[in-house]
């Protein structure tokens, strides 16, 4: 496979929701080494800012998935509330956990997960694990799905994900 293409078994995210890196695609361009006049502590800003709107957005981790996989595509720019130099560190990461063909362990592991769905979707419960969800739902009541995060709890878990980056 060409490697300056990208990688097609991981497509670019996509969302209804206009994001903060299409509306102001200005705020992620940030060149590695380059601060295109900018002051250091400009620039910082700026890079806090983008890790901000990253933080709120709805498709943050498939973004981090594609940059990550596709690194031709993403030498410069901020990507997922990453910088260059930390995805790199990610990359190096995953090559150690995962092998040096982690892009394709990754890509079997999202095709296997994809098979799983689609035959659940297609495959019946049998009668004894159709008994436990009933008597599931009759004792706890229907699925609660978890609150959408307060500007706190998001805020908390941006100076978590700085904090792991700056240790990675």
């Amino acid at each position: 496979m060409n490697r300056t293409e990208p990688d097609a078994r991981f497509p670019f995210p996509a969302t209804t929701v206009p994001t903060r890196c299409r509306r102001r695609p200005a705020l992620f361009d940030l060149a590695s080494g380059d601060l295109s006049g900018e002051t250091k502590k400009a620039a910082q800003e700026r890079l806090e800012q983008a890790r901000q709107a990253c933080s709120a957005c709805p498709v943050v981790t498939e973004c981090l998935r594609w940059a990550l996989v596709n690194k031709p595509a993403t030498r410069e720019g901020v990507f997922a509330g990453t910088t260059p130099g930390q995805r790199n560190a990610l990359r190096r990461r995953l090559a150690d956990r995962l092998g040096p063909e982690w892009i394709d362990v990754l890509a079997a592991r999202d095709q296997a997960r994809r098979e799983r769905a689609e035959t659940a979707r297609h495959t019946p419960l049998p009668v004894s694990q159709a008994r436990v969800v009933r008597l599931d739902r009759e004792l706890n009541g229907p699925l609660h799905l978890l609150p959408p995060l307060t500007a706190e709890e998001q805020r908390l878990n941006r100076n978590r994900l700085a904090a792991g980056l700056k240790a990675a």
